[in-house]
């Protein structure tokens, strides 16, 4: 496994605090985060799967090659306070090696 660092709100730590440890469902704090991205994962993918294919386009309506630019998710909320999902195309710059 490899080691990932986040940062989280003082009163999640508290709610996880309150579901960890002997009176706990989960033996630690880190078990419980690998349970919850895992279902947060499966949960994505499995909608990701029943979602439409696209195809990104430049300014000038051509096709831009994947290699190059990536669709992040982002989410807004309009002024019903209705919350909107969509995307945001960005170029990629340079890559990171690990």
């Amino acid at each position: 496994m490899k080691i990932v660092t986040v940062n989280v709100p003082e009163s999640y730590l508290d709610a996880i605090n309150k579901l960890t440890g002997n009176k706990g469902l989960y033996p630690s704090r880190s078990e419980l985060i690998r349970c919850a991205v895992r279902d947060f994962l499966l949960k994505e993918l499995s909608m990701a799967k029943k979602l439409k294919k696209y195809t990104m386009k430049g300014e000038d309506g051509e096709d831009l090659p994947e290699s190059d630019y990536v669709r992040v998710p982002v989410s807004s909320k309009n002024e019903k306070d209705e919350s909107i999902n969509d995307f945001k195309t960005y170029k990629i710059i340079r890559r990171l090696e690990y």
